[in-house]
């Protein structure tokens, strides 16, 4: 019951509309002392924008955890990007992760360079999205 309800009122706090992105490459490290012992994992991208994304993992990451992120796809290749897992569900044994990316959280990680970057990738799959919604 407590589940049902906590789905049924969740708000979504995005400041911005979020693009599907399911072709666009994404590893995640782990970031700190922890990125000497653990690989690098390549997740599965739900939908992104400059602010933030959504991924499918085999593996789980705490909330609040830092991690780095590097993107790849069609004419795209950015690395390092630095964020925090916001949070974290199980659904049959996949894990859906929320990140906000570090940059847009405060004026001290701000990164005109990564906000470029991400504004880009954010601007190709919002046209991709554009594309293949008017053809539908």
């Amino acid at each position: 019951m407590k589940d049902e309800i906590s789905k049924t009122t969740k708000i979504d706090r995005r400041i911005k509309a979020r693009h599907s992105a399911p072709c666009l490459e994404v590893t995640i490290r782990p970031s700190g002392l922890l990125k000497w012992l653990k690989s690098p994992i390549d997740v599965k991208c739900i939908d992104i924008n400059r602010y933030g994304m959504a991924v499918e993992s085999t593996s789980n990451f705490r909330i609040k955890e830092k991690i780095i992120i590097d993107f790849k796809g069609k004419y795209i290749s950015q690395s390092n990007v630095v964020a925090t897992i916001t949070a974290t569900e199980k659904h049959s044994g996949v894990y859906r992760l929320g990140i906000t990316f570090n940059y847009s959280t405060s004026n001290k990680q701000y990164s005109k360079k990564v906000d470029d970057a991400l504004s880009r990738i954010e601007r190709l799959y919002n046209e991709r999205y554009s594309v293949v919604k008017k053809a539908g």
